[in-house]
């Protein structure tokens, strides 16, 4: 009987020490920390922008006296037009908090559409208004993202990213069938934009060299224009749009020659995976 107990506690611990992942096993890193992956790598990420307006339509006053009044309704919508970004990514040696940086530069198209309908009313005259026009900007971006990794399964994840952009527009083209600036409050961005963003993406690690990230980012925060509580959100003429960048990035690890050899653990991150430290793998 007391063997039996004394076999039954010796299965018992053999057990929990697998299951604590001596000899159990473990999901395969995203990015090695055992110094098998450079650091340094390449993406592209082709996508596409939408200007997203806001959710319905309100009528505006814009002025009211005792003797005059002008009132006026909008209706925005957004299109879908081009994206295409590049760059370079650069893993953090203990990815404890980050697990890589990336740098890079992209062509943004941003492109929309607003009409309206107004009413001016003076003493007992009243006057209507209507017009429609639309807006295409075309930008190059230069961008920077410290990027965290959330391992759902062996080769997926969810990644969360904040960043910053800055945008100079370069072409644009705009028209409108009619004029009331004054009226209407018509405002544009600067030929400058920047902007704080946060990005949220699912990834799946394809090969020991690929990975891919289907994402979609919007920016929070605008530094120029000011921002004045629209948290992101752009004006072309009388109207906000919220711009949105659904992408797939192609993120390109690089390994140095023989990097199949076992490296020597050589940073805090990959040590602390050690679950009885007496024990070291050799």
């Amino acid at each position: 009987m007391i063997r039996a107990f004394t076999l039954a506690i010796g299965l018992f611990l053999v057990g929990a020490l697998c299951a604590q992942g001596i000899y159990g096993r473990k999901k395969p890193e995203i990015f090695p920390t055992d110094g098998k992956m450079r650091r340094g790598g390449f993406y592209f990420a082709p996508g596409i922008t939408y200007a997203l307006p806001r959710g319905k339509d309100h009528e505006e006053q814009f002025f009211s006296t005792p003797d005059s009044a002008y009132t006026a309704l909008f209706d925005p919508k957004g299109k879908i037009v081009l994206y295409l970004e590049a760059g370079w990514l650069l893993s953090t040696r203990d990815p404890i908090i980050l697990d890589y940086w990336d740098f890079g530069l992209a062509y943004k198209q941003l492109k929309g559409t607003e009409a309206f309908t107004s009413t001016f009313i003076r003493s007992d005259t009243t006057s209507l208004f209507a017009g429609e026009g639309g807006f295409n900007d075309q930008h190059l971006t230069a961008h920077v993202n410290a990027n965290k990794l959330i391992q759902t399964r062996d080769y997926q994840f969810v990644q969360l990213s904040l960043g910053a952009n800055l945008d100079w527009r370069f072409g644009t083209n705009r028209s409108y069938t009619a004029d009331l600036t004054t009226l209407n409050r018509w405002a544009f961005p600067p030929d400058l934009i920047g902007q704080v963003h946060v990005k949220v993406g699912y990834g799946f690690k394809l090969t020991q060299r690929l990975m891919v990230i289907p994402a979609i980012e919007t920016p929070v925060f605008s530094i120029a224009p000011e921002d004045g509580g629209n948290f992101g959100k752009l004006q072309w003429f009388s109207s906000t749009y919220r711009p949105l960048i659904f992408s797939v990035r192609f993120l390109f690890l690089r390994y140095p020659k023989g990097f199949a050899c076992v490296p020597v653990k050589n940073n805090a991150f990959e040590k602390s995976k050690v679950v009885n430290p007496s024990y070291d793998r050799k």
